[in-house]
């Protein structure tokens, strides 16, 4: 019998019609605008987010004190990782943690979380930024990283961070449910046959023995040191 995810159970609804009855718009819902309105990002009010790419970290990024990058591999698309870290931590806030994770270390993180918690004596806000691949006509979702963020969000339910956003949940259903076939998932997606196409098979075999420990990419402003990942972990320098 299947678990339902944790972070399913704490997702606020939106107001749902009554029973039987049809659903009720704004009078004005259908009448020609003069301009398109800027919305205010819809996850802002969860503690848990999650969108996809480097324009998804900009979305939720902003006010988070934990923003998770979740890259599986390494070498498919034309960003790096590395590439993919600097970004997304150029659009979040100086005082951000900012980590570079992968299913393997969702524990982890989940462990820096309630840790970033502790230090604040209040709620830490989470983004969860599941990489994916910008390609020659565009972003592509890589479903290794949308599997490998939702086990982060599950991770973080389980230690009790669970107001989730609906993409957040979603994802960690996913991870849950799908957490058997987790393997083939990923040497059958379109990352690893990219990857295995181009000779660099060694991204693949890297990707089945990841660090059970998140690797930092930059630390909160004012934490006395700015810290990046090297080529062997975590590496520091003064501020």
């Amino acid at each position: 019998m299947s678990r339902e995810p944790l972070a399913a159970r704490r997702v606020t609804q939106g107001n749902a019609p009554p029973r039987g009855g049809a659903p009720t718009y704004p009078e004005d819902v259908t009448a020609p605008s003069a301009a398109p309105q800027q919305q205010a990002p819809q996850q802002q009010k969860y503690q848990v987010r999650l969108d996809q790419g480097v324009a998804g970290a900009a979305r939720v990024a902003p006010g988070a004190h934990v923003v998770v990058v979740v890259d599986v591999l390494d070498g498919h698309g034309l960003l790096s990782t590395a590439d993919v870290l600097d970004a997304v931590a150029a659009v979040s806030d100086d005082a951000a943690l900012v980590l570079h994770a992968t299913d393997a270390s969702a524990a982890d993180v989940a462990r820096r979380v309630l840790e970033r918690q502790a230090e604040r004596g209040d709620r830490a806000v989470v983004a969860v930024v599941a990489a994916g691949a910008l390609d020659d006509d565009g972003f592509r979702s890589a479903v290794e990283d949308v599997l490998a963020a939702g086990a982060v969000v599950d991770a973080l339910a389980a230690a009790g961070v669970d107001f989730s956003s609906p993409e957040a949940a979603v994802a960690c259903a996913a991870a849950v449910s799908l957490r058997g076939a987790r393997s083939h998932l990923l040497t059958a997606s379109s990352s690893a046959v990219e990857l295995s196409s181009t000779g660099r098979e060694e991204a693949l075999v890297a990707a089945r023995s990841q660090p059970a420990v998140a690797i930092v990419h930059r630390a909160p402003a004012g934490a006395g040191s700015v810290v990046r990942a090297g080529a062997h972990g975590e590496q520091s320098s003064g501020a």
